[in-house]
């Protein structure tokens, strides 16, 4: 989050207005939820309340879609700087918020089948996984919004490894792939069970922005194999 702010702090004025990867939001909507994530880390009323809220006012949208709309609308009167400033004050809280949701509270489902397999999107799993590693996103959408560099962030590996453990979830039974992936979080994974069928490598940022649904991953190459599952991984989803 601290990379996520000090990015928004030195945009000019132009930068704010400029569109993102995310169909209909500008980098100053990114921020304003970005900042409406943070509000709902802190507090499970204002979750469910924007939640009902976005039920209500975006009824073609997914629930969790229709919160983040609110989230926007709620901040439309702040001005950039206030966004940025009141994200970074935020960062200290949200730290120890993490990790200590009420148990009692983390089995509330939030969507009937968003989570990984294709299973409900519970309170708990959208506080403790699915929130930092949208702040995590929104950073790289960011960086290629405003042509600034991504920021490299101490929990890139950490978030690597939840990413790629909900891969391997939505992958299911499907032939064992050994994954390599290159660059800025260069790592090796495998997805499926058993002796792999194909290896194939990319890029990890670029296959992030795939499995996000961002736009297609186009160069995943198979060093040996089953080509085939080289289209698998490309249409492979999860959320963010």
């Amino acid at each position: 989050m601290r990379a996520v702010a000090d990015a928004l702090e030195v945009l000019t004025t132009e930068q704010w207005r400029l569109d993102t990867e995310c169909t209909g939001w500008t980098v100053r909507d990114m921020a304003a939820h970005l900042l409406g994530a943070q509000e709902d880390l802190l507090s499970v009323a204002t979750v469910l309340w924007r939640r009902e809220r976005g039920r209500r006012r975006h009824p073609h949208l997914s629930l969790l879609d229709a919160a983040n709309e609110v989230q926007i609308q709620d901040h439309a009167g702040l001005s950039s700087g206030a966004l940025w400033q009141n994200y970074r004050a935020n960062i200290a809280k949200v730290a120890k918020r993490v990790g200590s949701f009420p148990s009692f509270l983390a089995g509330i489902p939030v969507d009937a089948t968003m989570a990984p397999g294709n299973a409900p999107l519970r309170l708990g799993y959208l506080f403790n996984v699915i929130y930092l590693r949208d702040a995590w996103m929104h950073g790289m959408d960011l960086a290629r919004a405003t042509g600034a560099p991504r920021i490299a962030t101490v929990l890139d590996a950490a978030v690597m490894a939840q990413i790629m453990r909900d891969a391997a979830t939505a992958w299911g039974e499907g032939p064992a792939v050994e994954l390599e992936l290159t660059g800025e979080v260069a790592s090796s994974w495998q997805l499926g069970q058993g002796v792999p069928e194909a290896r194939l490598r990319t890029d990890g940022l670029e296959l992030c922005r795939s499995l996000s649904g961002r736009i297609p991953v186009t160069d995943i190459s198979t060093v040996s194999g089953n080509p085939q599952l080289a289209n698998s991984l490309g249409e492979l989803r999860i959320v963010f």
